[in-house]
């Protein structure tokens, strides 16, 4: 096996070295030459605010104020209990992001790569092919939701049918275009799209603040209420989980020294802003007619010339999401063994992203019903991974060779799987599947759990995400002690991997 195809690294890459004299390759317009290998310590610079930026243009979509609007148009509750299961549900998420942000400071690899050291090298495929494709699809409905509101407006009632599609290529190509060109680009543009973010929903919120009705209330029975607060806690959680396999690729420039502390909060606190101010504002919105589509309810209750500026504002916002989307699914897919360059991969994800959002926006696919669909069954095994990895990453102290990760027999273990812990990680997703218990709106399809829904009642309640956590910490902690066990009964042997020595 060939060291450059295996580690992703393209021959441009491997001649890059540490004080080699070179134009930095993480600038402003500035096509990144970096793949996988880490980033040394001499070529990082860069804020832990930085993060905020990037996450909170992640999370200043439409997605977030969809959010919000789900917890009382599908789940039925009222204005002040959705508020309450969307904070929590974003703080919970937010943890998980700011935490795994610090790997990348660590270890300056991509969170994939970093993953590699706890799955171990083959290990880390599943979660890097996983990763890819789930961030291609998300690709592919935000730029199908950018294409529906602005088809909304009433300009384009009767525009040619030509409109959509050439709306569509636009999207798609900015969106991969400022991927393409990598990290640097990619935060510049959030520091702008954030605070113009801010001021199109301070608007929004002024022109529709008088037809709110906080005073809102569910009108469901004792056990339906809590079982929607739970489905809605799960909901919101998995909005901010679904990034968590991203965390590391823009943390992984700030310097060595950075404050993880100041970098999760970074991370986290973007997340989480974001989410909780675009889901109050949605959940505020929809309570003017809880039983109306949240675009036509918007482009209903406000002036024909600020729906143009929403539209364009949707536009926009899709695409902040959309560049962490192709980037790293572009980054995954070196990681899993394709043998391609940074930029060409990010160029083939937004194609590809750019045929299904086609497929979606004109084979009639409903949005909110697969919405949720998608959000929720591909969410099942973010717990588990995402607890692994700050577990054995952060949760103890290990020596951590960096140059191993992107080397062929670097963290190896056995068969390039370090097998007790992928054996916690399907025992955690086991567990969050058996408890998913989140039906699909009449009519589609969608998986609920027969285990959930007859502890239930046939209520959709929601603890998957908290039986997952739980089994797979105490399967993390199994795996520990048999992995320490096996290593004290061999103390006297030398290892032939050194990325066995580890584990003691």
């Amino acid at each position: 096996m060939a060291e450059g195809a295996s580690a992703g690294v393209s021959p441009a890459e491997k001649r890059m070295a540490p004080n080699s004299g070179q134009v930095p390759d993480d600038e402003f317009l500035r096509i990144e030459l970096r793949g996988l290998e880490p980033v040394p310590p001499e070529q990082r610079k860069g804020q832990p605010r930085e993060l905020f930026f990037i996450w909170a243009g992640a999370l200043s979509d439409f997605f977030s104020l969809f959010a919000g609007a789900l917890l009382i148009s599908s789940a039925g509750l009222g204005f002040w209990d959705a508020a309450l299961v969307l904070i929590a549900g974003a703080l919970a998420g937010a943890a998980f992001l700011g935490l795994l942000s610090i790997t990348g400071v660590r270890s300056g690899a991509t969170q994939i790569v970093q993953s590699r050291m706890v799955f171990g090298r083959r290990g880390a495929v599943v979660g890097g092919l996983l990763t890819m494709l789930i961030a291609i699809g998300w690709f592919a409905y935000d730029c199908a939701i950018a294409v529906t509101t602005t088809k909304a407006l009433p300009i384009l009632h009767s525009a040619p049918a030509l409109a959509a599609p050439l709306l569509l290529v636009a999207v798609t190509g900015v969106s991969f275009l400022v991927a393409v060109y990598g990290h640097r680009t990619i935060s510049v543009f959030q520091h702008i799209q954030v605070p113009a973010f801010l001021v199109v929903c301070c608007v929004l919120a002024v022109l529709t603040l008088s037809r709110w009705h906080l005073g809102l209330q569910s009108h469901l029975a004792l056990g339906p209420h809590l079982a929607a607060m739970a489905l809605g806690f799960t909901l919101t959680f998995a909005l901010i989980v679904s990034w968590v396999t991203y965390a590391a690729d823009y943390s992984r420039y700030l310097p060595l020294d950075a404050s993880g502390l100041r970098v999760a909060l970074a991370s986290g606190g973007g997340s989480a802003a974001s989410l909780v101010i675009c889901g109050l504002l949605g959940a505020a919105i929809q309570t003017i007619d809880p039983g109306k589509l949240l675009p036509n309810l918007i482009v209903d209750s406000v002036p024909v010339w600020f729906g143009y500026c929403f539209a364009a504002f949707i536009i926009v916002a899709e695409l902040s999401s959309n560049y962490l989307n192709v980037y790293s699914a572009a980054l995954c897919a070196l990681a899993i063994g394709i043998r391609i360059r940074r930029w060409a991969a990010a160029t083939a994800v937004g194609v590809l992203g750019g045929l299904i959002a086609a497929l979606v926006l004109f084979a009639g696919v409903g949005f909110q019903g697969n919405y949720v669909d998608f959000l929720t069954i591909t969410y099942v095994w973010f717990p588990a991974w995402g607890v692994l990895v700050i577990l054995d990453t952060l949760g103890r102290r290990r020596e951590l060779r960096t140059r191993d990760l992107v080397l062929p027999r670097g963290y190896w273990y056995s068969s390039g799987f370090r097998w007790p812990v992928m054996v916690a990680f399907a025992a955690g997703t086991l567990a969050t599947l058996l408890f998913f218990n989140e039906p699909p709106p009449p009519g589609e399809w969608g998986f609920v759990s027969p285990l959930a829904q007859h502890l239930f009642a046939g209520q959709p309640a929601d603890i998957s995400g908290f039986v997952g956590v739980s089994v797979t910490g105490l399967a993390y902690w199994l795996a520990r002690h048999w992995e320490k066990t096996r290593a004290n009964g061999n103390r006297t042997a030398r290892p032939a991997d050194p990325a066995l020595r580890s584990l003691g």
